[in-house]
């Protein structure tokens, strides 16, 4: 199975809308492939926010050309809606998907909304695979059609169970895992260390996954503040000395750049957050990366 994803080494996440209107997404999307952006990821109800549905923002990108990576939640869908929007999303154009389990939906627009664990994590790579490979689905039901879907996870660095964070990727590398992308990382040495201790442990899952590192870049002092609250990002203390945005951005853009050229030469590639709309931040990135 090909996969033209991991031919390429920048990746930048997007939001899709609110509601219908999908030009001004689409336009941002494009601009950002004109400044350098190789694929644009499309996410998932993030922060368990009403949004629409990424296949049809990805579906309309895929149509314009665009190479798009597709988050894809587990726990806002149950086992049969999983395999629908996988056999949908294909159907579409759709190959490359981020597999998550989602951010928590009791958090976010609906707090009654519920969070649903038909399947692990695993257990939707493993779909995947077999869909691939076999043609049937988990209870051994035959699909029709070909299917190659070009699956990566996620992955913490920040955990002091190095051997568990690896273990975990294991299980979703020996399910079809192509490729990881990290959490957010400020500060290179946490990306040195644990690809110190996580080598030693499984040297071949890192030998043949491709490790793209996530990348944050504030614009606002807000922004930065409410981020700064989210599971999973942890913002050095330095980020909060500069109290006006102009400052902030700047400290981060040079922060990030110094994180790519820190780990260019160690990792597949960079993936920067949805937290960007700049499209001159956008460029100096691609040009540092690529």
């Amino acid at each position: 199975m090909g996969c033209e994803l991991l031919r390429k080494r920048f990746i930048l996440e997007t939001l899709p809308p609110r509601g219908s209107n999908y030009e001004k997404y689409v336009d941002f999307c494009l601009g950002a492939v004109d400044n350098g952006a190789q694929v644009i990821a499309v996410t998932d109800l993030p922060m368990g926010s009403s949004r629409v549905s990424p296949i049809a923002p990805a579906h309309i990108l895929v149509e314009k050309g665009v190479e798009v990576l597709m988050h894809f939640s587990r726990t806002t869908r149950n086992a049969l809606r999983i395999e629908g929007d996988l056999i949908a999303a294909h159907m579409l154009g759709i190959k490359n998907l981020l597999i998550l389990s989602g951010d928590d939906p009791r958090v976010g627009t609906y707090p009654f909304a519920s969070y649903i664990e038909d399947f692990s994590i695993y257990d939707v790579f493993k779909l995947t695979e077999l869909m691939n490979r076999n043609n049937e689905n988990l209870a051994g039901v035959r699909l029709y059609g070909k299917f190659d879907f070009c699956c990566g996870g996620v992955f913490s660095p920040y955990e002091k169970d190095i051997a568990g964070t690896v273990n975990r990727m294991r299980g979703k590398f020996d399910n079809g895992c192509a490729f990881f992308i990290s959490q957010p990382v400020f500060l290179p040495e946490v990306m040195e260390t644990f690809f110190t201790k996580a080598q030693e442990l499984d040297e071949e899952m890192f030998s043949k996954a491709k490790i793209y590192v996530a990348l944050m870049i504030f614009e606002t002092v807000s922004q930065m503040e409410y981020f700064s609250k989210v599971p999973g990002v942890y913002v050095p203390r330095e980020y909060f000395r500069p109290r006006k945005d102009e400052d902030l951005k700047r400290y981060s853009l040079n922060k990030a750049l110094h994180v790519v050229e820190s780990l260019r030469a160690y990792v597949h590639g960079f993936y920067l957050t949805a937290t960007v709309r700049d499209f001159e931040i956008i460029r100096l990135m691609a040009e540092a990366i690529l």
